[in-house]
Order: C-alpha cells, then sequence, then structure tokens
C-alpha cells in the first residue's frame, strides 16, 4: 500500500494477522492484553512522536471507508433483508448500517458478538460506553474495549436493531463449516455472524439476507 507506520495490537493477536500486517511492511509492536489497552498507547506515541493515529474504529472516515460493505451488498442483492455481522469497537456495523438503512430504513441489521467479549452489545443495553474484562475468544478481531466517546456509539445505538452473543463453541463450529462447506478459511471474526445466523436462522427463513465475512486472518 505504500504506508510506512507502526500498529500497535494486543498480546493476544494471532499470528496470521501479525503476518499480514509485516507483509505490507509495516512495523508491528505487540501492548497490553486487551485492544483498548493498545489504542491509547498508539495514541500516546503518536502523539509523542508527531505521527498522525488512525483508529480502527473511532474515526469517522474510517466508518464511511467500512460503509462501502454496505454499499456492495445493495448493489448486488437490492432486496436485501437481514444483514449479520461481527461487532468490536462498530466501526464496521456502523458504516454499513448507515448504508444500509440509507437504502432502505426496513432492512434489519443484526451485531453478532461473543458471549466472551460482547462490550459493545452491554454499551448499548446500559445506555453508556462500558469497560468490561474480556475473555478469550477466537473472535480476536473483535475482542476488546471501546474507547470513551468513541464515534460508533451513536451509530450502533440507533442503527443496529439486534443484538445476538455466540459461544466459543459456536464460532469454532461455524469456522469448520465454512471450511468444509464453502471452502473459505475464516477467522473467528467472521465465524461470528454465521455462528448467530446458524444459532438463530430460522427466524428469518424466506428471506433475504446477507452475512459479512469481515477477515480470513488464520493460519491452518
Amino acid at each position: 500500500l505504500g504506508i510506512k507506520g507502526t500498529f500497535f495490537v494486543p498480546d493476544h493477536a494471532s499470528p496470521a494477522k501479525l503476518d499480514a500486517m509485516r507483509r505490507y511492511g509495516v512495523e508491528v509492536r505487540l501492548f497490553g492484553d486487551d485492544s483498548l489497552l493498545s489504542e491509547q498507547e498508539a495514541r500516546r506515541y503518536a502523539k509523542e512522536h508527531g505521527l498522525a493515529y488512525i483508529s480502527p474504529y473511532n474515526d469517522l472516515a474510517v466508518v464511511a471507508g467500512q460503509g462501502t460493505v454496505g454499499l456492495e451488498i445493495v448493489e448486488q442483492l437490492p432486496s436485501v433483508e437481514v444483514v449479520l455481522v461481527a461487532v468490536g469497537g462498530g466501526g464496521l456495523i456502523g458504516g454499513v448500517a448507515s448504508a444500509l438503512k440509507t437504502h432502505n430504513p426496513q432492512v434489519q441489521v443484526i451485531g453478532c458478538l461473543p458471549q466472551n467479549s460482547p462490550v459493545m452489545a452491554v454499551a448499548v443495553e446500559r445506555g453508556e460506553i462500558v469497560d468490561l474484562p474480556s475473555l478469550p475468544t477466537l473472535s480476536d478481531g473483535t475482542a476488546g474495549g471501546i474507547e470513551a466517546h468513541a464515534v460508533t456509539f451513536d451509530l450502533c445505538r440507533t442503527l443496529v436493531d439486534e443484538w445476538l452473543l455466540v459461544s466459543e463453541e459456536e464460532i469454532a463450529a461455524a469456522m469448520r463449516l465454512m471450511i468444509e462447506g464453502q471452502h473459505l478459511l475464516v477467522e473467528g471474526a467472521a465465524a461470528v455472524p454465521v455462528a448467530a445466523l446458524l444459532k438463530s436462522g430460522d427466524r428469518w427463513q424466506g428471506k433475504q439476507v446477507a452475512i459479512v465475512l469481515c477477515g480470513g486472518n488464520v493460519s491452518l
């Protein structure tokens, strides 16, 4: 991509993700056991060295970029009725939901999270961003806390219609299903909405349903 920079990621980041980032020629630094701690350290480092800080979700330009996934969905499936998306900091679902709801306010947007790290779902339920411990999860791409005053909180609160939580066993089963049945190697975060559909799919029989498979950074 021609980008020179430093990525800060939590200690539990998968080796496949680290390798993928390093292939772009950027420096990768491990910091903290939670993505929120990594983000805070990245902000501190950027300020100290006079660099620009780019959040993976707490930035309207980033959210807009992720929202192009929603545009692709409505271009390919204009009659879509239900869309399931994995949720961490809320950037992906915030952008996707904005695009979908602009196309058709009746589209149901379902936020899907691991039971071991349901931070955004709990925050929306309580009406404020919360600080929760995150247990180990296959969905490392969505794990961790959320920055205070994140722009994604209001987007999630107003645009996401429902929240579904899935267990680690359900995530693993969904990963295996995608590999065996669809020949797609998806990471844990991408398997979360698949697991949610398997868990609740009977409700949407006969509807046009889309799942966002948000990554494949996982090793064999």
